[in-house]
């Protein structure tokens, strides 16, 4: 589990599949405590385990086909820099909301519209992400705890400040771009108690 709060970013310098799996090394600014074998950590929103963890500097992951098909790791370049956030410890603080790394869509970025240093960005999501979204909710976008500031059919607004565009990838994203997007869990669960199950509406009928 995480809170959305991004730790580092991540260079992707080496990319190598194997049979339909990729491996993903990254080299970072090192770690106060180096990342573990078998450890979890955040890419870009995806939790992903380490297999190996050669320095403070550097680790490796592993993506098999269903996460590089329904995230947006299979699309990463060398050099490409992603966010990065270590799992939580029981104590630590919550700064943003929780978030378990199971992706549940893509998004793509249709308008990007500057307000200063600031900027607002507009995203089109899936059916079945949009249906968990509120305005003023959560949601992580690449790992990016940030709020929904609205919602206009199929498409969600959310407004960056120039701390996150500095220290994440949103500062470098543009129009067409695409993002992982994560629904509040909370509200993932309640909406599987308060919708019928299709069982209990087959036996209504």
């Amino acid at each position: 589990m995480f809170s959305g709060i991004v730790e580092r970013q991540g260079k992707l310098i080496r990319k190598e599949p194997s049979r339909k799996q990729i491996a993903f090394t990254f080299d970072t600014k090192g770690w106060e405590k180096p990342l573990k074998k078998g450890e979890s950590v955040s890419v870009n929103g995806v939790c992903l385990t380490v297999i190996s963890a050669a320095s403070q500097k550097r680790f490796t992951v592993e993506a098999v086909p269903e996460t590089l098909a329904q995230t947006t790791l299979g699309q990463l370049k060398l050099r490409e820099l992603v966010n990065l956030e270590r799992s939580l410890k029981w104590g630590d603080r919550i700064g943003g909301h929780f978030v378990l790394g199971h992706v549940d869509g893509v998004g793509r970025i249709v308008r990007k519209k500057m307000h200063g240093k600031s900027f607002a960005l507009e995203i089109e999501v899936s059916k079945n992400v949009l249906e968990h979204l509120v305005s003023k909710g959560s949601v992580a976008v690449d790992g990016i705890s940030l709020t929904i500031q609205k919602i206009s059919g199929n498409k969600m607004n959310i407004a960056i400040i120039p701390h996150t565009a500095k220290v994440t990838s949103l500062g470098r994203k543009k129009k067409v771009d695409f993002v992982n997007l994560e629904a509040d869990v909370i509200a993932k669960h309640l909406a599987q108690w308060v919708q019928p199950k299709k069982e209990d509406r087959k036996v209504g009928m």
